[in-house]
């Protein structure tokens, strides 16, 4: 390609930047000829901490990471149409971090004698370059104090893992998923359209790829099994990581490709999917595959329908849905009837996380329970076993915790493990040897929800066989949103019990009874019934471990919906056995409250319920990945 044809290419992907939007096509062409291009494999630098700021940078396509030596986390991801190294080169001071790419990228160069040519040739020109600086620090200001989400992808590489072949089913339906909102395919098939004979890294099919990122809400690299030079490109060129998987994980080492995968994506940038004909409420054998390829998060896809690919792909563009519910004892069966009333709209959440007895709700929707299986197993569990109703000896607390510890391993199964629930879960616990909060996303479930759940005083502590000493997540996080926020981006709902504003309580103070009346109180029921209406020393607790927490102030984004149930009157965080009334209650409620906040036209229950509905089908060209035209 000759410069002239190269310049008139970069003028077309470049025409949607901020930057030159302003510009008239004469001045976009002058700044366009003043730069140089620059090609980076991923891993390249392209600058390092220290050295002298002589140039200016813009990013044409792929992303760069902005990292400051020592550092393990980058302070930035720069993306197409953004600019880099300008504090540096401003302020002629040298660079401040490194940058590097984190995918192949291109980006023009504006040297410091060429920005000088073009101020004193094009003076609009330098005003448009200061104008889009000044909007990068507003930006950047506004979010001092930002919330710490997931970052989400542009762009995925789809490759095969282990050994066994993968169902073309698979293929059709997450291609038929991905067309219905949108997104782009690209495989060997539709590239050699494009491009015959053209080398995979050639300006023209990177310019090509880049205005597909720009413009589409997500681009796909269906990579396959063999190590070719395209999957290896697809790999190069992605955010993201998929390895699609069936069976058992093989004992064997990994495959080249995997290798390859493993070796430029991090752990952060993976994702395992396990595929199987039918769904279940569990599977087995996840944790195989995780040792095998350590993934940040896993998925479950069943080939009868298109549920778990549309949740799968979801996920993917940053649409996941999630549940986060909050401790609250036994208020916490109006999750089951919020959520009962959720279903009923044709919603489909695709991850929960949970703090206390909000674990132990969303950890049974995580196995594809219904609301009417929780309502039985909360019967069981808090109701039949007795299991918050059995004092002992207050060495190590004051109920005996091994009921509990049977009813949830008999309602969650005794060697089911998270890993292995067909919904991505998480339970919050408080690490009191790190006095952290502890993000439970591994291991037996049922202890993941009993360590969620050890309220101080009342239960030992859970103790794991690294030595930690685990209790109910609530004395940090009761509304665990800030975790779902660094798990995935998308809508969430949000359900908690804390008071919106003030309680007052119409106790006398004077007429709360000592030890003696209060025992003679409880012998005779006449009696009982004359104490005065205080709370009780569980609720006492309960209030006082939540006391910290601000539920005015949650880390809330535009799509987060928070709402509180009201709960029957004089209902107490230990009346398990009132639940079919708290459940009916916040079903019943929980409808009227979907309806109303629809009819106000409100974004994240919108969000929400468009899982709902089926997918407009928009008609696309989708290729078939069966040439290897690029493989060699």
């Amino acid at each position: 390609m000759n410069e002239a044809s190269a310049t008139f290419a970069w003028g077309n992907v470049l025409e949607d930047f901020a930057l030159f939007r302003t510009l008239s096509p004469e001045q976009r062409l002058k700044a366009l000829r003043a730069m140089g291009r620059q090609d980076l494999m991923r891993g390249q630098m392209l600058v390092a901490q220290g050295e002298p700021s002589d140039s200016l940078f813009m990013v044409l396509h792929g992303a760069l990471a902005v990292r400051r030596t020592g550092d393990l986390e980058p302070l930035a991801e720069l993306r197409a149409g953004e600019i880099v190294g300008e504090i540096g080169f401003f302020a002629n001071v040298p660079r401040t971090a490194d940058v590097i790419a984190i995918r192949d990228s291109s980006v023009l160069v504006l040297t410091r004698a060429a920005y000088q040519a073009l101020a004193e040739d094009a003076p609009a020109i330098v005003e448009a370059l200061l104008a889009a600086l000044a909007r990068r620090f507003g930006k950047e200001t506004a979010r001092l104090t930002p919330i710490r989400a997931s970052p989400k992808a542009r762009t995925v590489a789809l490759i095969d893992g282990g050994y066994q072949p993968l169902p073309s089913d698979f293929d059709r339906r997450m291609r038929e998923g991905l067309s219905a909102i949108d997104a782009e395919i690209v495989d060997p098939t539709r590239l050699n359209a494009m491009f015959p004979g053209r080398a995979l890294d050639a300006p023209e099919v990177a310019d090509w790829l880049n205005k597909l990122e720009h413009a589409a809400p997500l681009v796909v690299y269906f990579g396959g099994r063999e190590a070719s030079p395209w999957a290896r490109k697809a790999v190069r060129q992605a955010d993201m990581v998929v390895f699609a998987c069936r069976g058992d994980a093989p004992a064997a080492a990994l495959t080249e490709v995997e290798a390859f995968a493993c070796e430029v994506h991090p752990t952060s940038a993976r994702r395992l999917v396990r595929i199987h004909d039918r769904r279940s409420r569990e599977v087995s054998g996840t944790t195989a595959w995780l040792a095998r390829l350590p993934c940040f998060m896993h998925h479950h896809v069943a080939l009868e329908d298109q549920v778990d690919v549309d949740s799968l792909i979801r996920f993917l563009c940053g649409r996941a849905i999630g549940f986060v519910a909050a401790g609250g004892g036994s208020h916490g069966t109006a999750h089951v009837g919020i959520y009962k009333a959720f279903r009923e709209r044709g919603v489909m959440f695709d991850i929960f996380v949970g703090t206390s007895v909000g674990s132990a709700m969303m950890a049974g929707f995580a196995k594809n329970l219904e609301a009417e299986d929780l309502e039985r197993g909360t019967h069981e569990i808090f109701v039949r076993s007795r299991s918050f109703r059995r004092p002992t000896w207050p060495r190590y607390a004051l109920l005996d915790h091994k009921a509990f510890d049977r009813a949830l391993a008999d309602q969650y199964g005794r060697d089911c493990r998270i890993e292995d629930c067909w919904r991505p879960f998480a339970a919050v616990a408080t690490n009191l040897s790190t006095h952290n909060l502890e993000l439970i996303r591994s291991g037996l479930l049922w202890q993941a929800v009993r360590a969620s759940s050890a309220i101080p005083g009342l239960l030992p502590p859970f103790y794991t066989p690294q030595g930690a000493m685990l209790v109910d997540g609530c004395l940090i996080d009761n509304v665990p949103l800030a975790p779902m926020h660094q798990l995935k981006s998308g809508p969430n709902l949000v359900v908690h019990f804390g008071e919106p504003a003030a309680e007052l309580f119409d106790v006398d103070y004077a007429a709360l009874p000592g030890r003696l009346e209060l025992i003679a109180a409880m012998l005779m029921p006449f009696r009982k019934k004359l104490l005065p209406a205080a709370p009780s020393a569980v609720n006492v607790l309960w209030r006082s471990l939540v006391a910290h927490q601000r539920y005015d102030i949650l880390p809330t984004a535009p799509l987060d919906m928070v709402l509180r149930p009201p709960l029957p009157l004089g209902v107490e965080v230990t009346d398990f056995d009132r639940h079919p009334e708290i459940f009916y209650a916040s079903y019943l409620w929980a409808r009227d409250a979907i309806a109303a906040r629809e009819a106000e036209g409100n974004l994240a229950i919108t969000a929400i319920l468009d899982t709902g509905k089926p997918a407009a089908k928009r008609p696309r060209h989708i290729v078939d990945l069966s040439s290897d035209a690029l493989s060699s």
